[in-house]
């Protein structure tokens, strides 16, 4: 016969002890997997950031690099800046310095002189090449009449991450040809 007074329902100590360790590894597990997807998370959406930073400052550049009114308009451009007078009379000039950023100065924009466009760019790996009506770079200085269009190429780094974009720029007015004096 069995003794029933001596049965209790429930857990022992050791179960119990058990159990509580069960739920403790699969919540150090639980909390393990969150943080890297934490991470995960935080570096595309830092990626995708810098990204969208190289993309807009190339793009707004080139854009804005076929407003140009006439190759004279490049006097004062280099491989590292690019003077821009475009038809409406507004200037807009962008120089790549040596501490990896672009500034903007535009006329059009109260109090948008020295703005920078980003701070991500390569100095040393970045250029502006001007290129004229064979398609050959030519020198901005002494071929300054001869300009046809511009080739961009930037490198854009940001800690281990980079990316390069090149692209043509043609100037609207330098593709048309030279403006009789009559349209002046």
């Amino acid at each position: 016969m069995y003794n029933t007074k001596n049965s209790k329902s429930g857990f022992t100590l050791i179960e119990l002890i058990i159990v509580i360790l069960v739920i403790s590894i699969f919540g150090a597990l639980t909390a393990d997997i969150l943080a890297n997807a934490v991470n995960i998370y935080s570096s595309a959406l830092n990626r995708q950031k810098f990204i969208s930073e190289a993309r807009s400052s190339f793009f707004k550049i080139k854009r804005e690099a076929s407003w140009q009114k006439n190759p004279e308009s490049f006097s004062g451009s280099s491989n590292k800046k690019l003077n821009i007078f475009s038809v409406d009379g507004s200037v807009i000039d962008y120089e790549i310095k040596n501490n990896n950023q672009i500034i903007q100065n535009n006329n059009q924009i109260a109090n948008s002189n020295n703005e920078i466009l980003t701070d991500k760019i390569d100095y040393n790996n970045s250029m502006i090449y001007y290129v004229g009506q064979q398609g050959n770079e030519i020198n901005i200085v002494s071929q300054l009449d001869d300009v046809k269009s511009l080739m961009l190429d930037f490198q854009f780094n940001n800690g281990d991450e980079s990316i390069r974009l090149k692209g043509h720029a043609l100037p609207y007015n330098l593709h048309i040809g030279r403006a009789m004096s009559y349209h002046e």
